[in-house]
């Protein structure tokens, strides 16, 4: 692995790609991509011999959107409709129209679910004609097919109801959804920081008589007033939501009959905790067949996860499995029940993520992964060939690549992706096809067809020739920087175009150094990869590191984080920083650091914990007092506020910005759901108090993820002016 690694870094050192054009900003936010055009919500058909996608064509006024079915095998495509297809239902300025985006197979694939305006339609394959399901004020959402495709679950003003698709009946499962009761639906910080974006929160029984569903009371949670400003008569939005240490969403679980020979719905059993090893429930789901429902408890300190099997019937439940971890337990979805009742399941026990395979009863059987590396994910089961398809790090923590091994243990993982670089592979549910899409630092993802072993089958969308190629441009160096504790870092250095090695730079840190996070990868460098290359083209060396506390280096690497945010994370900024005043074209005196997010929180950290260091810095919709975050994100790495207030008051910024020295631009969406922007404006004010001057920039009505194209594009206009101002001669 040492060799292949190093040879990788030889490969990758600073190189200019050819092309004429210089990198604006202007032609970042314009159409078409630079990155290419790939087809768009990639999804497999029931028994997976098949898979659709979207593609989009024209432009302006002309564009045109595309849904198609092709074989998997032999490549046969079908256009089954296009959005222009689509009938408006109604008139005048309440018609709605179906919409392609966000489309959903019946379980034969003889129908598609569509929403458009709120409501529901059905989509007849054959005819190619839709039907309204739904027409009410309110809006239907995260509607899913029954497993026999004869029904319809979704949630209505936070209530779940199911509809009969022959009947167009519907019954309504739960009477007491409410701005503070969620059934069927997660809440904010559900969503946000325990389950998959998109999950439901509620599940069909294999046999689509039973609904397993969640219930969620955010009654004693506080509110966050969101103040819209950008209108005449401001308006207010609450949003419950938790800091940490306040109270949290109490959960149950219930299973209800909604079989149609059942009138209305009959409830066989709710559960509910009272326990402190259930302050949270994470996942849950049916077992195969109708062996009842399994789901996991979490406790507060997310230091003990238990996963638990109910009877359906009888309602007794049984503990398969507890994971403990004296830091804190990372969930993951590589959950799989086989139909004998074994399952798949991965931990990170041994120090590394990998991959167990369990009896029914909870008993360990084997384990199926093991080494140095991490199982990042898994990605299908094929019981009748006894595989597990999985994705790692296997060839290296800059990489991802699909490999799979058996489930009974014989042989070793075998590497389904050769070529270098990082795979994201969309599996079919059986695990004989694979598309994968595979990009490097400065080439734009690809999409190709594997078969179960890896071979390819063909190409699905070259994206041979994107546009970034006609700019010039410079390839990221990967480079070995030496922690403080001894161990390897891995850093990217983008170098100024062009490039002088007689000259001395200024640099730019872009940084965001929290759990989960990896910003050096051998994979498409992205949005933030294309502002870099903006500023190489204005005279910017553009860095950075991922220190201890980022992931893909095992448990310990990423625990070191526990009970102080900020310090450790600095201390590997601060070891890149070392590394570059050593090199010869590097103007130390010139050092600016930005970052968004987390990367916020740590530029303001470093911006005030090492003043003499950072000349300026750009911080971007940043926690700046962890007291001010949600509870379940920041009491996992820092535990409650009562239990550690020492590490909340050396972790937060605020408390810190007397030590301000740099020039310091702080920039927020003023309707922030994630980070409040309250962060920054009590930040501000403790600067003011400490007679310590700023810039700030605010965004009426954007959230954490979500900023007009304008307003994104006017957010790094002012960061690359700010930096040229303040790092220039």
């Amino acid at each position: 692995m040492r060799r292949s690694l190093l040879a990788f870094l030889a490969l990758s050192a600073s190189q200019l790609v050819a092309g004429e054009r210089v990198l604006t900003l202007d032609r970042v936010f314009a159409e078409p991509p630079l990155d290419g055009t790939l087809p768009r919500e990639v999804t497999w058909l029931p028994g997976g011999a098949s898979f659709s996608f979207l593609e989009r064509t024209g432009s302006g006024k002309e564009v045109r959107t595309t849904l198609f079915v092709e074989d998997a095998g032999t490549g046969k495509r079908e256009a089954v409709v296009a959005d222009a297809d689509l009938t408006a239902f109604g008139e005048g300025d309440t018609a709605v129209r179906p919409r392609l985006e966000g489309y959903q197979w019946s379980p034969n694939a003889d129908a598609l679910l569509l929403a458009g305006g709120g409501d529901l339609f059905l989509l007849d394959r054959a005819s190619r004609k839709a039907r309204r399901l739904t027409a009410t004020p309110a809006d239907e959402e995260l509607a899913r097919f029954s497993p026999d495709g004869r029904r319809v679950g979704f949630v209505r003003e936070n209530d779940l109801y199911v509809l009969e698709l022959d009947s167009g009946k519907q019954t309504r499962i739960t009477t007491d959804g409410s701005p503070d009761r969620f059934n069927g639906k997660l809440d904010w910080v559900y969503t946000e920081e325990i389950a998959e974006r998109g999950s439901l929160g509620y599940a069909w029984s294999p046999d689509s008589r039973s609904l397993a569903y969640i219930t969620l009371d955010d009654g004693k949670m506080p509110r966050f007033p969101h103040v819209g400003l950008l209108q005449l008569h401001p308006t207010v939005e609450e949003q419950r939501y938790p800091n940490a240490g306040d109270p949290n969403p109490a959960v149950t679980l219930t299973i209800a009959n909604v079989s149609p020979e059942v009138s209305g719905a009959t409830t066989h059993t709710t559960l509910r905790w009272t326990t402190p090893n259930a302050e949270y429930l994470p996942r849950f789901g049916w077992l195969p067949g109708r062996q009842g429902v399994w789901f996991e408890l979490l406790n507060r300190a997310q230091t003990r996860l238990e996963l638990v099997r109910l009877e359906a019937t009888a309602g007794a439940t049984t503990t398969l499995l507890v994971e403990e971890d004296a830091a804190w337990i990372n969930l993951h979805d590589d959950l799989r029940f086989l139909e004998d009742g074994s399952f798949l399941w991965s931990s990170e026990r041994s120090g590394y993520r990998h991959l167990y395979l369990y009896t029914g009863g909870g008993r360990v059987v084997r384990q199926l992964t093991s080494g140095n590396w991490e199982v990042t994910g898994v990605e299908a089961v094929d019981e009748e060939g006894g595989w597990v398809t999985y994705t790692s790090t296997q060839a290296g923590p800059l990489t991802r690549n699909l490999y799979r091994v058996r489930l009974d243990g014989k042989g070793t993982p075998v590497r389904l992706t050769q070529e270098a670089g990082s795979h994201r592979a969309n599996v079919a549910p059986n695990g004989r096809f694979v598309i994968d899409s595979h990009s490097r630092l400065m080439r734009p993802a690809a999409m190709i067809i594997l078969d179960s072993e890896g071979r390819q089958l063909r190409v699905l969308a070259a994206n041979e020739h994107p546009e970034i190629e006609s700019f010039r441009t410079s390839t990221p160096e990967i480079v070995e920087v030496p922690g403080k504790t001894g161990a390897t870092l891995y850093a990217s250095l983008v170098k100024p175009i062009p490039f002088d090695p007689a000259k001395r730079y200024p640099v730019i840190v872009y940084v965001y150094g929290g759990p989960h996070s990896q910003s050096v990868q051998d994979a498409w460098v992205g949005r933030y990869g294309l502002l870099a290359q903006v500023l190489a083209g204005k005279g910017f060396l553009v860095f950075s590191i991922d220190g201890r506390g980022t992931t893909a280096r095992g448990r310990d690497f990423e625990r070191a984080l526990l009970r102080r945010l900020g310090k450790i994370e600095l201390e590997d900024q601060l070891a890149g920083v070392e590394w570059l005043k050593r090199q010869p074209y590097v103007d130390g005196g010139r050092t600016g650091i930005w970052g968004a997010s987390y990367g916020g929180f740590m530029t303001c950290y470093a911006m005030t914990n090492a003043p003499d260091v950072f000349r300026a810095g750009v911080a971007v919709a940043s926690v700046t007092d962890w007291r001010l975050y949600d509870s379940v994100y920041t009491e996992r790495y820092l535990k409650l506020p009562s239990e550690n207030p020492d590490g909340y008051r050396d972790s937060s910024p605020v408390n810190q910005a007397d030590m301000l020295k740099g020039a310091l631009l702080l920039i927020h969406g003023a309707a922030d759901d994630n980070v409040h922007w309250h962060n920054t404006l009590m930040f501000a004010d403790k600067l003011v108090k400490a007679g310590k001057p700023y810039e700030l920039q605010l965004y009426g009505g954007a959230t954490h993820r979500a900023l007009r194209r304008d307003q994104r594009q006017d957010e790094w206009v002012r960061l690359v002016e700010f930096f040229e101002r303040q790092l220039k001669p």
